[in-house]
């Protein structure tokens, strides 16, 4: 059954348009002595997430998505269907640190993008953006999502 909730869910990043750019929440990483701002839409409706970023011609620098996958159901695996840019995916635990990414995900790719790790939330920035400014696991994301944004 979950399984069958998965591809469910999966199956709308497909039908769905991408979901209308919304507003905006500041999001930052602090990486070494240096701290990166980010503008995030959020995705925290399961079609939200299936969509992600699918449909955008481009990424900004400093801009982003953040999909909350405690919203996901179990065994979600994000792929890159219908995206049309690479991107960077920034996995990140509970407590707001970066355990995994994955670098220059390919645009369209159908190929699960999974750390192996189960993460509360990914990131998804453009692709070389976390390469550019250094970011790797470890590192730690300050947002409303972790409770820990002042």
């Amino acid at each position: 059954m979950k399984k069958l909730a998965a591809f469910a869910v999966l199956s709308l990043a497909i039908a769905l348009p991408a979901f209308a750019q919304g507003p905006t929440e500041p999001l930052s990483i602090k990486s070494g002595d240096k701290i990166h701002a980010f503008t995030v839409e959020i995705a925290d409706t399961p079609e939200e997430i299936a969509a992600g970023l699918s449909g955008r011609a481009s990424v900004a620098a400093g801009q982003g998505l953040l999909l909350d996958m405690r919203k996901a159901p179990d065994g979600v695996l994000l792929n890159l269907r219908g995206v049309q840019v690479n991107l960077d995916l920034l996995y990140v635990g509970a407590d707001g640190t970066v355990v995994a990414i994955v670098q220059n995900a390919r645009a369209g790719s159908l190929r699960p993008l999974a750390p192996g790790l189960r993460s509360a939330a990914v990131i998804e920035i453009a692709g070389g953006q976390a390469a550019a400014l250094g970011l790797k696991p470890g590192d730690k994301v300050t947002h409303k999502a972790f409770g820990n944004a002042g």
